[in-house]
């Protein structure tokens, strides 16, 4: 009868670790997601410039672009620093911005500028913003430069069924990962 126990509670322990194995890979793709949007949230605190991380609903990818032209899109280095060298006492010095090119939304400078995917049999089902639902194109989660961002809700599933989802929670400036509940 011991034998009987130890085996039932052994089963007990383990079949729920057993089922969970795809949802546990589920979590990892919202993990995942959550993180690029967290990079994407602080990297707009710190340049102080908008970023946005783009995903691609239908072909399951996401990247993150900052608003910057071209030229610092491409070369990430510092601007050089300001002296007085060359300036005579009493000189006009113009303070109007530069003109030239305008800013864009580039890909940002290193692994995170290009486009990352779902793990196969993963998909989003759609995107939940204040434009209402999105399923399909291409979806912009915009982070101003200190941070702020509207409210979205994104969801991701798997072959099983089952859905994740990701709160964009702008007023506490963070990224929920949920499971819906069926």
């Amino acid at each position: 009868m011991a034998v009987v126990l130890i085996l039932g509670l052994t089963m007990t322990l383990l079949m729920p670790a057993i089922g969970a194995g795809g949802g546990g890979n589920l979590r990892r793709q919202g993990e995942r997601l959550a993180g690029v949007l967290e990079l994407a949230r602080q990297r707009a605190v710190v340049t102080g410039k908008p970023h946005r991380v783009v995903i691609d609903l239908e072909k399951g990818g996401f990247a993150v672009e900052w608003f910057v032209t071209a030229a610092k899109g491409e070369d990430e280095e510092a601007p050089e620093p300001i002296t007085d060298a060359g300036f005579e006492s009493g000189e006009t010095i113009d303070l109007a911005p530069p003109r030239g090119e305008e800013p864009e939304y580039y890909p940002i400078p290193n692994r995170f500028g290009g486009f990352d995917w779902l793990d196969e049999g993963y998909f989003f089902e759609g995107i939940d913003t204040a434009e209402g639902w999105i399923e399909r194109g291409e979806v912009f989660v915009v982070f101003d430069w200190d941070g702020s961002s509207d409210a979205a809700e994104i969801a991701i599933s798997d072959p099983d069924s089952r859905t994740i989802l990701l709160d964009v929670a702008p007023l506490l400036e963070q990224v929920r990962i949920r499971e819906e509940s069926g």
